[in-house]
């Protein structure tokens, strides 16, 4: 027997596994988590493919990242997520620098106050690990190149 003749037409077939009338609205959104996801899912990996230096800098241009762990730092105090300060393998603990972001002008001072970053985000080049206040007070909503000085 056909479908028609057993009474399901399309519509209430498209109904059944859940395409109502929002059928457009559901697959674009599921395409676009799609898309955001893959993007997100390579992470460190393909860091180098998307992020590129400005050559916008006076001095030295580096690769950063920001974290926000709970744990105490390599100077012995609490790591505070929203203060301004960074970890750093290249300068000695309880350095200053300027960190600028080369796309918005944003500026501030950090204090070097822990080591890293570790893994594949130093194998992938990242050599300064920003608080998560601090990169955000930069405008930073990923890993990025900014300028140190």
């Amino acid at each position: 027997m056909s479908p028609r003749r057993l009474g399901i037409t399309r519509d209430n077939a498209m109904k059944h596994v859940g395409f109502g009338r929002f059928s457009g609205l559901g697959l674009g959104l599921a395409i676009g988590l799609l898309t955001i996801t893959s993007a997100n899912a390579a992470g460190w990996g393909s860091v180098h493919k998307y992020v590129k230096r400005t050559g916008n800098c006076s001095g030295q241009e580096i690769l950063a990242s920001y974290y926000h762990s709970g744990r105490r730092t390599a100077t012995g105090e609490r790591f505070d997520a929203n203060g301004n300060t960074a970890a750093a393998r290249t300068w000695p603990l309880g350095t200053s620098l300027t960190v600028t972001n080369p796309h918005n002008g944003r500026s501030l001072i950090v204090r070097i106050n822990d080591t890293g970053p570790w893994g594949i985000a130093y194998r992938k080049g990242a050599r300064l690990d920003l608080a998560r206040g601090a990169a955000r007070r930069l405008g930073m909503r990923a890993s990025q190149f900014v300028c140190v000085a």
